[in-house]
């Protein structure tokens, strides 16, 4: 078996705000570990060319810039799931190893799915705010329980978004263009073509990877077909959606109510982002998805693990 980096001094740069486990599981490996967590672009094409392993979360980008001046880089770790902030293209040109801690964040992901649904339709946050100003009047909500929910992607994410929804009594449909049958069997659900289970949802969670077959999945054709008055959920990638005709459905008063862990950018910075993320029926969190401490610990000890099973070719 081949090692992947031969060198007896290997330098790791840590580009984004990781747990201190994934710091002191680097360094124990016996790897020279820098922790820059608030390192710009400039810094990073001036600097990576250092370094044989960097380790980033979804704040740092490695494009074309950063991947040309990588002359010493064999290891991409992605501390998270998606891989979209980094160009893989040139990554695999150059034989740079992508690894990621896929699964280390699925039970954090799964609960805020559930919260933000449950927020939408019991209005829990909209009806803080009117208490804020003084307003305290009841407002009828909707269960979750007897519901039809729609699952778009049925990854690891989608599933157990899935398996815990039916779990509460709620009906499942899912689109994705793999299908595990077996697997939908054992909570009692079945596969939708994408039109059906949007006409058919009251509440949509979208759990896609952002590729060429999910970026703007969700555009103004596929608003127009949504269920009137279903939620929908987006803890994935903003991208899956086309934005501007998601605002003009939410305008419409069409879909009751939209609720999302990600934005196109992040801060929002177009004037229709802001007129989204302000709309009464809009829940916005900071792409918290995986910000929980027991996530995060899971996250550091699977990137160690498979950083140094790369490192020795294992991976």
């Amino acid at each position: 078996m081949t090692e992947l980096v031969n060198d007896t001094h290997i330098r790791v740069l840590v580009c984004d705000s990781v747990a201190q486990e994934l710091l002191d599981g680097l360094k124990n490996e016996g790897y020279n570990v820098d922790y820059k967590p608030e390192i710009t672009k400039s810094e990073l094409v001036e600097n990576i060319s250092d370094y044989q392993i960097i380790v980033v979360r979804s704040r740092t980008k490695v494009d074309s810039d950063v991947m040309d001046a990588a002359k010493n880089l064999k290891i991409i770790a992605r501390a998270g799931i998606g891989i979209d902030n980094i160009d893989s293209e040139s990554a695999n040109s150059k034989g740079v190893k992508i690894i990621t801690a896929a699964g280390s964040s699925t039970e954090s992901v799964v609960e805020l799915n559930l919260v933000l649904a449950i927020d939408l339709a019991r209005r829990i946050s909209a009806l803080n705010r009117k208490i804020r100003e003084g307003e305290y009047k009841k407002q009828k909500g909707k269960e979750l329980s007897g519901s039809t929910c729609g699952v778009i992607g049925f990854g690891r994410i989608g599933y157990e978004t899935a398996r815990v929804l039916s779990s509460l009594g709620a009906n499942i449909v899912a689109y994705d263009i793999v299908h595990n049958d077996e697997l939908i069997k054992t909570i009692g659900g079945r596969y939708v073509e994408l039109d059906d289970l949007l006409s058919s949802s009251d509440f949509i969670f979208t759990c896609v990877t952002l590729n060429g077959s999910s970026k703007s999945l969700m555009a103004k054709e596929q608003f127009s077909r949504v269920k009137e008055g279903a939620y929908i959920i987006n803890t994935s990638r903003a991208e899956a959606m086309d934005g501007v005709a998601l605002l003009e459905a939410l305008k419409a008063g069409r879909i009751g109510g939209y609720a999302a862990d990600v934005m196109w950018n992040e801060p929002p910075k177009e004037e229709w982002e802001k007129e989204l993320i302000n709309m009464e029926n809009v829940i916005v969190t900071p792409h918290i998805g995986a910000q929980t401490r027991e996530a995060q610990k899971r996250v550091a000890l699977a990137t160690v693990e498979n950083v140094a099973k790369a490192v020795r070719g294992e991976l």
